[in-house]
């Protein structure tokens, strides 16, 4: 019914005017793939809608479709800033090995147009997504067309329909990289990561450039913690330091100030987003936000760099980066949801007397928690725990490394913890092989199995 949200129309940006402004909303799609032979009907898809909702849709259909377009109606929806378009097509031919084999046979595809509130994207994400997952129930799975993020089944329902699951704001973007083909084996060659999904909410797009490819890994790390931190509070004024962590400063400038320095030919630099352009429009002439060294480096002509502090502290173990509140909450909710597993397993170990068995209990089962009393009230530390027992409804629980927001505690503090304040947890059995709240069915066998049962 429209061009792919894919690739927006970049905004000019005006030294003038705030350099994070986006103008006009960008829109969300999605794709939902149709397994039956015969077309999905509007009456179908407007009854399920309506089901699952628990409302009738308000809403109208365009009297002529566009080319290859079955039917299209637009619904009203609690929380988005305007009716969403649901209309149905053929399905596109897909291949790759990444691609299920019941999406490949699909012959028809539901697809959904909405645009986000600005305030808490997550939630009408989330909503959007279950809505699509939970009436149309035998879909194989769900296309972000935006970020090209697929969502088979099992992650629909484990990450949306599940009592568990709650609004994350992980699933709006996602992390793309250029120049890291050409940069194996040469750990210095300039790379470049950019995230695709942030406009649709309000915010610049994301890059780190001229990164080495050595500190990739990290980089990527650091790319999603600024992500949902700047979703969560205001976008700051280029130049201004920001922390992504307890001493972890960063500062964001608009890319054209760091690509004037680059040369031609590196990922990120002018030339390379025009090139990367499709019909002389590119997405990475938009408005975005490069993370850099909180000061700019040189002698005589000052130049905005990568930020190498807070990357070599990732890299060392030694930071602590902050979590917003959605990602604490929904990770908290996963943990709890499972806990009696966790606790079970780890007092069937007092049964056995093998020494894996010893080893596992001692020092495989760890959790985290939040750190109350810190020096930054609005920033609570979540640190990680090695679990010693259960008593008295708490699990006591030894520091795994000092705290940075508590001055009083130390590598190996043991404190109470009520079951609570746990945010996550996890199980690291002899040979490596670790087991999370996502993986709470496979927990007891296997510890059976360390137990020698």
């Amino acid at each position: 019914m429209s061009d792919d949200p894919r690739e927006p129309e970049p905004a000019d940006e005006d030294p003038a005017q705030d350099p994070w402004d986006l103008g006009e909303p960008h829109a969300s799609g999605w794709v939902v793939f149709w397994p039956h032979a015969e077309a999905p009907t509007r009456e179908e898809i407007g009854s399920a809608f309506a089901a699952w909702l628990g409302q009738e849709l308000e809403g109208e259909s365009p009297e002529e479709p566009e080319d290859g377009t079955l039917w299209a109606f637009t619904f009203q929806m609690d929380g988005l800033p305007a009716p969403a378009l649901a209309w149905a097509e053929p399905a596109q031919p897909l291949d790759g090995e990444d691609i299920e084999e019941a999406v490949k046979k699909c012959r028809w595809v539901v697809r959904l147009q909405a645009v986000l509130p600005f305030e808490e994207p997550h939630e009408a994400y989330f909503r959007l997504v279950a809505l699509m997952a939970g009436a149309i129930g035998d879909a194989p799975g769900v296309l972000d067309a935006v970020t090209g993020h697929y969502l088979p089944r099992a992650a629909l329902e484990s990450g949306f329909l599940a009592p568990e699951a709650l609004p994350h704001e992980r699933w709006l973007w996602r992390v793309s990289g250029a120049g890291l083909a050409d940069a194996s084996g040469e750990g210095d060659r300039p790379t470049m990561l950019f995230t695709s999904g942030l406009w649709r909410c309000g915010r610049p797009e994301l890059e780190l450039l001229e990164l080495p490819a050595a500190h990739v890994r990290a980089g990527l790390i650091l790319l999603d913690a600024m992500a949902g931190l700047l979703l969560e509070g205001e976008m700051p004024e280029p130049g201004e330091v920001f922390e992504a962590g307890p001493g972890l400063e960063v500062t964001l400038q608009p890319w054209r100030e760091v690509a004037a320095t680059m040369e031609d030919g590196t990922p990120g630099s002018q030339a390379f987003r025009a090139a990367a352009g499709d019909g002389g429009h590119s997405p990475l002439l938009g408005v975005r936000a490069v993370i850099c060294h909180p000061e700019p480096v040189g002698a005589f002509r000052k130049v905005w760099t990568w930020p190498r502090d807070a990357v070599a502290a990732i890299e060392s173990g030694s930071a602590a980066l902050y979590a917003t509140d959605h990602a604490t909450r929904a990770s908290q909710r996963r943990a709890q949801r499972r806990w009696e597993t966790f606790a079970t397993a780890f007092a069937s170990l007092r049964r056995a007397e093998n020494d894996s068995a010893r080893e596992l209990r001692e020092r495989g089962f760890s959790v985290q928690a939040a750190l109350e009393g810190g020096r930054d009230p609005d920033r609570v530390e979540q640190a990680w725990f090695c679990v010693r027992r259960f008593e008295a409804g708490k699990v006591h629980a030894a520091l795994l490394e000092k705290p940075r927001s508590r001055d009083d505690l130390q590598e190996g503090s043991e404190l109470p913890l009520d079951p609570g304040v746990i945010s996550d947890w996890r199980v690291e059995l002899p040979d490596g092989e670790v087991f999370g709240p996502e993986r709470w069915q496979e927990l007891l066998p296997a510890v059976d199995r360390v137990r020698g049962l």
